[in-house]
């Protein structure tokens, strides 16, 4: 997959195009559907996929203190896009300029000089300033030009439509398999392991100590099954996301140990997915109380990911 970084660069393509448009921001089922309907499309024209999204949120410009947080990070974005097979992403710049170019100037940068035979949106898309420009903006400006507009509705859920804001509360409420479902994946970041306390170790609970990335939805404070990206290998564990009332002067982390490891990798990046909420945070008044209710969200963990099929 190519990346380009403004209008400019997709003149570098020579063939027909076919353009899946939307933020994207959580790669959920229902940003996947309008993916795999642009990849289709462009395969019928013998053509390219070109994914047309954004480097930041609109409220980055319009209202700082209001960017929601990620439910997918950036990089991982890129791997995942990777396995769908998109040849080409477009991630536009987002600045004032482009929050007030109106509809017809943005689908004039996207199509003039170009050999554009599709476009693929969801049902709310909107684009141009103030998001005025809709789906119907597209079918009345293109397709007149032989431009197919293809429209995908969004797919619904017990909650409603599925959607990166009701995903962010599913996380953010501890609801990982929600996430998971409307996601099409577990919830996930990476992170660098760091050095800790090493109290795990002697507690015979030996653990990866992670900073927790200030962009990103985070689950509440608890315990979770969790799985582990590590060199390529993924392993099983049971984890922690808090500050370790037990004990003094902790910070807030996040925390994994890891089924059937055993080895030093301070400093290495690893993946940690998030497959079960299991309980709350407490503060053991003894040190056997904490080992023992370790073990049995150890025993838990296990019980809910030797089932667990990616």
């Amino acid at each position: 997959m190519k990346q380009l970084h403004s209008f400019d660069d997709l003149h570098q393509i020579h063939s027909k195009i076919v353009y899946a448009l939307g933020t994207f921001d959580g790669l959920h089922k229902g940003h996947q559907k309008v993916i795999d309907n642009a990849i289709a499309e462009a395969k019928q024209y013998n053509g390219v996929t070109v994914l047309v999204t954004f480097d930041a949120h609109p409220m980055t410009i319009l209202r700082p203190e209001r960017v929601p947080k990620r439910v997918l990070a950036a990089d991982i974005m890129d791997e995942i896009l990777e396995t769908l097979q998109v040849d080409y992403i477009l991630r536009l710049p987002m600045n004032q300029d482009l929050l007030n170019m109106s509809p017809s100037d943005f689908l004039h940068h996207l199509c003039d000089g170009l050999d554009v035979v599709g476009m693929v949106v969801g049902t709310n898309f909107t684009f141009g300033a103030k998001g005025i420009g809709t789906p119907k903006t597209m079918i009345d400006a293109l397709t007149s030009k032989g431009i197919h507009i293809i429209v995908e509705p969004l797919l619904p859920t017990l909650e409603g439509p599925i959607s990166s804001t009701a995903i962010r509360k599913a996380i953010e409420e501890g609801r990982m398999e929600d996430a998971t479902s409307w996601l099409g994946r577990p919830y996930q970041f990476k992170g660098i392991v760091i050095k800790g306390d090493q109290r795990g170790r002697t507690l015979g609970f030996p653990t990866l100590n992670l900073l927790l990335p200030n962009e990103m939805a985070i689950p509440p404070d608890g315990v979770y099954a969790n799985r582990v990206c590590i060199d390529g290998v993924w392993y099983n564990g049971v984890g922690n996301i808090g500050d370790n009332p037990t004990f003094m002067n902790q910070y807030h982390r996040c925390e994994v140990h890891v089924f059937d490891f055993d080895r030093n990798i301070y400093g290495h990046e690893v993946t940690v997915q998030f497959i079960s909420y299991l309980r709350g945070e407490i503060k053991f008044n003894a040190l056997q109380d904490l080992i023992d209710q370790m073990k049995i969200d150890e025993a838990q963990a296990l019980s809910i990911l030797q089932d667990y099929r990616p």
